[in-house]
């Protein structure tokens, strides 16, 4: 018997050993492999949005956080890529363009190293907007005698406008008139003598004009605010012509030798603008987060100005030769008018053409060029610009010269007017487009413009 267990204890142990030994080799096998194996790369996060879209261009943002030494990134259109990007920061913006309006498009981007893709965000499909028509009907009225001209106007529907100047008739002197849908009635605010440049419009009971100085109209009366006697401005100060507001508590008037004034309800107060050009057009987003203000002088050039909320004004660009064209997507120009859509997106008129600064800071100045250089004669001065979307923007100016943009190009929209109109102002609600000025004869025009 004790052999017999011997010999079973002898088996057993070998069987131990063996087993053992087979175990040792493995995990050798698997640290060598291990040690072997390159270190794996960690997962990147990428997320891509469309921050903006036009009718030929999208706005794309890359985010890319926590990428470590990963500084490349491929954006892919449909397809195929577009391009390979460095990144410098968390977020990337990329204007995408040369695209067709009305189209859809599905964008994904991949992080490379080493030109392999080590990860990549989920597809955003993304569809262009569309143009819009460039016909036009218009509809043509001239007011007053000579001497006459209009500054400014308001649509509040197609049957209720108002205009705004000095309208000279054999009865006497306007300074507006409204339209009731059949017919022109004309106005004085206070004394009617007083030439009225600018006018914003709240409801029938809360309309402001400025004559140099705030006038406004309660429903029943005119009420004029004189700056300089309240100790707002000072004598180096100019009168107030343009008027922009978030709502009636929160009103920002502009005007000669750089002035900004600002209303809140109850209370004028002075804010400096640190120049002394003249401020000739103001525009913002509805809730007075962000406010942009543009000026032009012969003598002094131009200027852009820029508010953010709880800021004050600050110059974002200034010039002071008013001739210069500028290089390509830089603001140097002529400029008295601006516009800004609903996603507050600058357009700046400028003489020949229009640049468009995004709501993001971090993309570059875009420009929609609507005057052919090519030629020797100089583009007429666009005195102002106005619009519904990105794809329905008008721009008006001297020689009788009102253009409209579609979203992909330029078409002169003039109506028929003997002589060389001067347009002062255009307007745009809905379907609708306003323009006033004065005709070659000195006389007041107003042209309503009906898409179609």
């Amino acid at each position: 018997m004790i052999v017999t267990g011997e010999g079973k204890m002898t088996n057993g142990l070998k069987a131990k050993t063996a087993m053992f030994t087979i175990f040792l080799t493995l995990a050798t096998i698997l640290a060598v492999s291990c040690r072997e194996c390159p270190t794996e790369q960690p997962d990147y996060d990428i997320y891509l949005s469309a921050e903006d879209v036009f009718c030929t261009s999208i706005v794309l943002n890359v985010t890319l956080p926590d990428s470590g030494d990963v500084s490349a990134f491929a954006l892919d259109r449909d397809d195929s890529t577009v391009a390979t990007y460095t990144c410098s920061d968390d977020d990337t913006l990329i204007i995408d363009e040369d695209l067709t309006p009305d189209t859809d498009y599905t964008y994904r981007v991949r992080f490379m190293n080493d030109g392999k893709t080590k990860s990549e965000s989920d597809p955003v499909t993304v569809h262009t907007m569309d143009t819009t028509s460039h016909d036009f009907i218009w509809e043509i009225d001239k007011l007053g005698n000579y001497g006459s001209y209009l500054e400014d106007a308001w649509i509040v529907d197609e049957n209720n406008i108002w205009i705004v100047g000095n309208i000279e008739t054999d009865s006497g002197t306007y300074n507006a008139a409204r339209w009731d849908g059949d017919k022109w009635n004309l106005l004085k605010v206070l004394s009617g003598y007083s030439p009225n440049y600018g006018i914003f419009y709240f409801s029938e009971n809360d309309i402001w004009v400025t004559s140099g100085l705030p006038i406004h109209w309660n429903g029943s009366e005119w009420t004029l605010y004189h700056l300089w006697n309240m100790g707002v401005l000072d004598d180096d100060d100019g009168g107030v012509t343009a008027i922009w507001a978030s709502s009636p508590s929160d009103i920002y008037f502009v005007g000669r030798n750089g002035s900004i004034v600002h209303y809140d309800g109850s209370t004028f107060t002075k804010m400096e603008s640190g120049t002394d050009v003249d401020l000739t057009d103001i525009c913002g987003d509805p809730n007075g987060e962000e406010i942009w203000v543009c000026g032009f002088d012969e003598l002094k050039g131009s200027v852009l100005l820029k508010k953010e909320q709880n800021e004050e004004f600050a110059i974002i660009n200034s010039i002071t030769s008013q001739t210069s064209l500028g290089q390509p997507g830089v603001i140097s120009h002529i400029y008295q008018s601006l516009w800004t859509d609903t996603n507050m997106n600058l357009f700046l008129a400028a003489t020949g053409r229009v640049y468009v600064v995004s709501a993001s800071s971090s993309c570059s100045v875009q420009e929609l060029i609507w005057w052919d250089y090519s030629g020797n004669q100089y583009p007429p001065l666009t005195t102002t610009i106005t619009g519904t979307n990105s794809n329905d923007i008008f721009i008006a100016g001297y020689y009788s010269s009102i253009r409209h943009f579609n979203g992909k190009n330029w078409a002169y929209i003039s109506p028929e007017i003997e002589g060389e109109t001067i347009w002062f102002k255009i307007r745009a609600f809905e379907n609708m487009v306003v323009v006033v000025g004065m005709t070659g004869s000195y006389q007041a025009v107003v042209a309503r413009g009906h898409h179609q």
